[in-house]
């Protein structure tokens, strides 16, 4: 039998709480409740409550935690029981290696590596490129962008306030506030007349049916701003795709993150408005991910 938290002592061995036993009651709980990947939110949050690594967590799983940390493992358990994602309780979210604030933004998904690499592959042999992101939420990819290219300079753009307030944050957090300019602009309403060497943006593009059946997970957490696509999902990229020409260098990138099921819809855009080697690219489990071209 599972001992609720709230009936065992805070601190000391009577909590029974060392850090391999609190992973431990975290997973059982979870998974009595049918929570998905519960070995692997129990971790996540034993690691990320008390800040210990996972070397730290091998080498000290025996020791009991504070009573502040058996606090906040206990209010962690009742908010995930409850439906927040392990990534809003913490507050951040791991993206290519960084540790980035999400609070009011969407949350980075690892997907969204697909897009980060195909730019840095685009810029590659441009010597210090300038780049625009539209959409930044986080500022995982503008803020990323500038830590793998030293020499790289981008303007980060959004609607939001706290998107681009919080986008600050991480840009300052990873040292390259200097580089990373933001902006607040409704797509390219108030981008200013210069020739980027690169646009991209994962912006919204779920459908309005798929809005309506959204897991609590994502409606409940992610901003709509950040999801909503319109009728068809394509809306922003009716926008982004011809209008990126007008800040694109000769012979620039153009890159966008999608649904897995947009790859034709979304190239068959960028043909229309004249970019060349259009491209689609899938992410790690074969699904189409980005498309990119050329002008």
């Amino acid at each position: 039998m599972v001992v609720p938290l709230d009936k065992r002592p805070r601190s000391g061995p009577y909590s029974g709480l060392n850090y391999r036993s609190a992973r431990r009651y975290l997973a059982r709980t979870f998974e009595a409740s049918a929570l998905p990947f519960a070995e692997e939110d129990a971790l996540d949050l034993v690691l990320g409550l008390t800040g210990i690594d996972h070397a730290e967590y091998i080498a000290r799983g025996t020791e009991f935690i504070s009573e502040d940390a058996f606090e906040r493992v206990r209010q962690a358990c009742e908010r995930r029981l409850a439906g927040e994602p392990v990534d809003r309780i913490l507050g951040w979210r791991d993206f290519y290696g960084r540790r980035f604030a999400i609070d009011g933004v969407l949350s980075p998904r690892s997907d969204t590596e697909v897009l980060l690499l195909a730019a840095l592959e685009a810029v590659a042999d441009t010597p210090s490129p300038r780049l625009l992101e539209l959409g930044t939420g986080s500022g995982a990819l503008a803020v990323t962008l500038a830590c793998e290219r030293k020499d790289a300079r981008l303007l980060a753009t959004d609607i939001s306030d706290a998107a681009l307030s919080t986008a600050g944050v991480n840009a300052r957090a990873h040292g390259v506030e200097a580089r990373v300019e933001r902006l607040r602009s409704d797509w390219f309403a108030d981008v200013p007349a210069q020739p980027f060497d690169a646009v991209l943006s994962n912006p919204p593009y779920i459908t309005a049916a798929a809005m309506a059946s959204l897991p609590g997970e994502v409606a409940d957490h992610d901003p709509a701003l950040a999801l909503a696509g319109g009728t068809d999902g394509l809306d922003a990229y009716r926008i982004i795709i011809p209008g990126a020409r007008a800040c694109l260098r000769p012979g620039g990138w153009l890159g966008v993150e999608i649904g897995f099921d947009q790859g034709q819809s979304v190239a068959a855009l960028f043909q229309a408005s004249g970019y060349r080697d259009v491209r689609v690219r899938p992410d790690p489990a074969g699904l189409d991910r980005t498309v990119e071209g050329r002008l």
